[in-house]
């Protein structure tokens, strides 16, 4: 059984070039740079070799960089973003998350529940070898 964990947010905005650098849209030219040197050495894709995903995110990167560092470029993406209307972004995929295996929980309930119920019993009834012994030391007790 497999159950499914569905974010119900929305949240209202676009990707650009400040979202995949992680800055502000204030941000001084050195912390684009040091921005950019950060995640360029987090995704380069030497650091994982073959991974498709490590090369469309480093690119990502350089393409963020080449425009925020640039004077001209930069002016133009704020006004792309200043003229921009945010949408909505969808919900992401449900995740999957594993069910619990609630007959397991009931077998441990039932298991402790019968080895309790076991101790309560032998310490109440005795024993038939303790009984045996008590019934020898009775007659003689008598005599």
């Amino acid at each position: 059984m497999t159950r499914y964990k569905i974010h119900s947010e929305m949240e209202v905005r676009f990707n650009n070039y400040y979202d995949i650098l992680r800055v502000e849209r204030d941000a001084p030219p050195e912390s684009i740079r040091t921005a950019y040197r950060r995640l360029a050495q987090k995704y380069h894709p030497d650091k994982a070799p073959g991974d498709a995903n490590a090369a469309r995110v480093m690119t990502a990167i350089n393409t963020a960089y080449q425009v925020l560092s640039d004077s001209a470029q930069r002016a133009s993406h704020d006004s792309w973003i200043a003229a921009a209307k945010p949408r909505p972004v969808r919900a992401p995929i449900a995740e999957k998350t594993a069910a619990w295996p609630w007959y397991l929980l009931f077998a441990t309930m039932a298991f402790a529940l019968a080895t309790v119920g076991i101790v309560v019993y032998k310490s109440v009834v005795p024993s038939p070898v303790a009984f045996a012994a008590q019934a020898a030391k009775a007659p003689a007790a008598r005599r």
